[in-house]
C-alpha cells in the first residue's frame, strides 16, 4: 500500500520518501533485514538463515549472532509496541518508511554519541514499556556496526517525517519556538495549524449532527493516505467522546469567532503529544473522558498529533486559561440567554457532543 498519496507529494520533492536503492549499504542491510523479519512467512528458519548469511558477510562471523539477536529484538519491539502505522513495510517496497528512517536515525545517533537524540526518536517509535529495551538493543546494534566499520550517514537533511520526534532537539528549535504562547481568548487569535485542527473538530460535529458521513468529511478535509490518517484519528477520539463523556462538551460552529474551553483542551492535548511522551491522565482530554476511555483514545490522539506533524501542522504550546474561557461563556449566557449565545450555533454551544449525538 502506498505510504503517501498525491496529496502528500504535492508538498514538494524535499518531503518525498527516500528510495531504498539510494541508501548506503549499511542502511539497505538494516532496512532489508527488518522487513524480512517483520514479513509473514511459513518458513521462519529459511528466512533467518538468509538474514544471517547477509549479516555474516557485512559484520563477520564473530558478530553475526549478536547482530541477528539485536535485529530480532528490534523487529519484535516494532511489531508489538510500534506507534507508526507504516512499520510493516513490504519487502519489495522501494520507498523508505518513516519508521525505517527513524530506526536509521536512531542507530546513527548512537554511533555519534547523541543519546538524547536517539532517546527522542525511540519515544516516538514505540510505547513507553518497550522504550528501555529498544534503546539497549539499538545501542548494541550501533556498536556492532561501528566495530565492523559500518557507520551510518549522519547530519543529512532531516526527513520531514521525523520532525515531531526531534521537535525539541536544541539544534533544531529556537528559543522562540520552544516558548509557550499566551492564552488565546478566541479562534481569531490562533495560529494557522490550530485553526486547521479546530475547523476539523467543528466539521465533524456538524456532519455527525446532520447524520452525514463524519469520517468521510474529515478525510476529505485533512487528506488521507495509508501511512497517516488524521481524519480517522480525530474521528476515533470524537466517537469515544460520544459514547463515554462524563459531562456536556462545548463545540462551536465552523464560523464562530469564539473558542470554547473544550476546544482549547483538544488543541492543548495534541500540541503536547507533538512534543513529548504523555500518559493518558496527563492530557487535558481527561476533563471529559473517564480513565478507561482516555487510555483507549490515547493512541488515536498520538496518531492525530503525528499525522498533523507530517503535514507540517505543528501546534504551539500555550498557557491556556480554561477557567477564563468557561467564565466568558457563562457571562454571555447570563447576559443574553442560551438561545442568543451564538444564534447560528445554538445546538453546538449549548449541547454536549455526547448528548447531542445520542
Amino acid at each position: 500500500m502506498p505510504e503517501f498519496s498525491s496529496h502528500d507529494l504535492r508538498r514538494g520533492p524535499s518531503q518525498r520518501p527516500r528510495i531504498v536503492a539510494n541508501l548506503a549499504f549499511a542502511e539497505i542491510l538494516i532496512v532489508w533485514s527488518l522487513r524480512q523479519m517483520l514479513a509473514r512467512t511459513d518458513d521462519k528458519g529459511f528466512q533467518e538463515s538468509r538474514i544471517a548469511e547477509s549479516l555474516s558477510r557485512a559484520f563477520g562471523l564473530a558478530r553475526v549472532e549478536d547482530a541477528l539477536a539485536a535485529l530480532t529484538a528490534l523487529a519484535g519491539g516494532l511489531s508489538g509496541e510500534g506507534r507508526l502505522a507504516d512499520r510493516f513495510a513490504a519487502v519489495d517496497d522501494d520507498r523508505v518508511t518513516a519508521t525505517e528512517e527513524a530506526i536509521l536515525a536512531t542507530l546513527a545517533a548512537y554511533q555519534h554519541r547523541e543519546s538524547g537524540r536517539a532517546g527522542r526518536l525511540i519515544e516516538w517509535l514505540v510505547q513507553r514499556p518497550a522504550q528501555p529495551r529498544l534503546a539497549a538493543t539499538a545501542r548494541g546494534l550501533a556498536a556492532i556496526m561501528t566495530e565492523a566499520g559500518h557507520r551510518l550517514p549522519h547530519n543529512r537533511a532531516q526527513d520531514p517525517r521525523l520532525q515531531p520526534a526531534l521537535l525539541l532537539s536544541p539544534q533544531n528549535v529556537t528559543a522562540a519556538q520552544q516558548a509557550d504562547l499566551p492564552h488565546a481568548a478566541g479562534s481569531e487569535s490562533l495560529t494557522a495549524p490550530e485553526r486547521h485542527l479546530l475547523l476539523g473538530l467543528r466539521l465533524w460535529v456538524e456532519a455527525f449532527k446532520d447524520n452525514k458521513d463524519a469520517l468521510g468529511a474529515l478525510r476529505q478535509y485533512f487528506g488521507y493516505d495509508a501511512g497517516t490518517d488524521a481524519g480517522l484519528s480525530l474521528h476515533a477520539i470524537l466517537r469515544n467522546t460520544t459514547l463515554t463523556a462524563l459531562r456536556q462538551i462545548d463545540v462551536r460552529c465552523r464560523r464562530c469567532p469564539g473558542l470554547s474551553a473544550d476546544e482549547a483542551r483538544l488543541l492543548d492535548s495534541i500540541a503536547r503529544l507533538q512534543r513529548e511522551t504523555v500518559e493518558a491522565q496527563e492530557l487535558a482530554l481527561a476533563a471529559w473522558m473517564p480513565p478507561g476511555a482516555l487510555r483507549f483514545s490515547l493512541e488515536a490522539a498520538r496518531g492525530l498529533a503525528m499525522a498533523l506533524s507530517f503535514q507540517g501542522q505543528i501546534l504551539p504550546r500555550r498557557r491556556w486559561d480554561f477557567a477564563a474561557l468557561e467564565a466568558a461563556v457563562a457571562r454571555r449566557t447570563a447576559d443574553s440567554g442560551p438561545a442568543d449565545l451564538h444564534p447560528q450555533d445554538a445546538p453546538h454551544t449549548q449541547s454536549a457532543v455526547s448528548q447531542t449525538l445520542h
